[in-house]
């Protein structure tokens, strides 16, 4: 045994996916190296979903060591952490997963989501570890030609704000789980589903259902899952330990997106030739009604939350800066492409 080995038990918010358990295996296993053995990283053994907020308030009080999970689902009470864990796109503010950590590794976000925590009372020490956006829009019956179109349609969306946002739209929103989607789409009892992306879609088997597949999807075009460490523990690390998990967080962050990107490619490769699968282009008017709507919930909060107003301005400034050049010489990639 290492000399003052500290281990920290990780109750994640819910079961995790097997690549998330990996990932985050693989960043406990740097910790472990960067630390000489003195920072062990283990992962609950019985983990029950329970509801994130209390999740992070048994974390704050010191009943557990640290949680995981995506940020987002925090915002019901705690609506500043939408902006970290999966921002709306809105007028403006068009962020991918580049141009996220540009932001927070370079502009500022970084502090702001460390002040954070303090802002919202919770004794807790923050490492973002993981990024699996983009989401697609979803998976449809039949085809849709128009907003209106998409409008008539039963849509399962997920239980968070892009819920909230396309039902503003005038969109028709039926919640459920993951595992009963599946079952629903086959008694017809719904038109459309959102789940995920390549890999986790064709893992729930959605293809077996509908075949028209839309990519473009900006109600999750990135999305944030999390380690929350109780900040008097973190507090009694060295600088030398401290310093170890933030290097590896920020490796698992690289990692994790550079994985899914290629495992969701092979996925999409498989979901069109083996099962055929038809990608469609979503109508360029849902990404403007979408848009606008977004920048109204986005004005709300920021009207209500003084915090929430200033990382939400912070994410503007950034995007006057940083997105002219990043979106432009995107647009040159796809041209060439296409």
């Amino acid at each position: 045994m290492a000399k003052s080995e500290i281990i920290l038990e990780i109750h994640p918010f819910s079961p995790l996916a097997l690549e998330q358990t990996k990932s985050l295996e693989l960043f406990s296993e740097d910790v472990a190296t960067l630390t000489g053995g003195e920072i062990q990283f283990r992962i609950a053994k019985s983990v029950r979903s329970t509801k994130p907020f209390e999740k992070i308030e048994n974390v704050s009080r010191g009943l557990i060591d640290a949680s995981f999970g995506h940020t987002h689902l925090l915002s019901d009470h705690y609506p500043s952490t939408i902006l970290f864990g999966s921002p709306p796109t809105a007028n403006g503010v068009e962020f991918d997963n580049t141009t996220f950590f540009s932001w927070f590794y370079s502009a500022g976000g970084a502090k702001l989501y460390d002040d954070m925590w303090g802002e919202l009372n919770l004794n807790v020490k923050g490492f973002i570890l993981q990024s699996s956006g983009p989401h697609v829009l979803g998976w449809f019956r039949d085809p849709i030609t128009s907003l209106q179109n998409f409008k008539g349609k039963r849509f399962r969306d997920s239980s968070d704000f892009s819920n909230d946002i396309h039902r503003e739209m005038g969109i028709s929103i039926i919640p459920m789980k993951a595992a009963d989607i599946l079952p629903e789409l086959e008694k017809q009892n719904l038109d459309a589903a959102s789940w995920c992306c390549p890999r986790r879609d064709l893992t729930l088997g959605l293809q077996k259902s509908v075949k028209n597949y839309y990519l473009q999807g900006i109600s999750k075009t990135i999305l944030n899952a999390d380690l929350y460490i109780n900040k008097k523990i973190y507090n009694q690390l060295t600088l030398q330990q401290k310093k170890a998990i933030e290097i590896a967080a920020t490796a698992s962050v690289a990692r994790h997106t550079a994985f899914l990107i290629y495992e969701n490619g092979k996925a999409l490769k498989e979901l069109v030739e083996d099962h055929d699968v038809r990608l469609n282009k979503t109508p360029n008017e849902y990404f403007k009604e979408y848009k606008n709507v977004a920048t109204r919930f986005l004005e709300e909060k920021a009207e209500k939350n003084d915090f929430f107003a200033k990382v939400w301005q912070s994410q503007k400034d950034f995007a006057i800066i940083g997105f002219p050049y990043w979106s432009e010489t995107q647009t040159s990639s796809k041209l060439f492409h296409d």
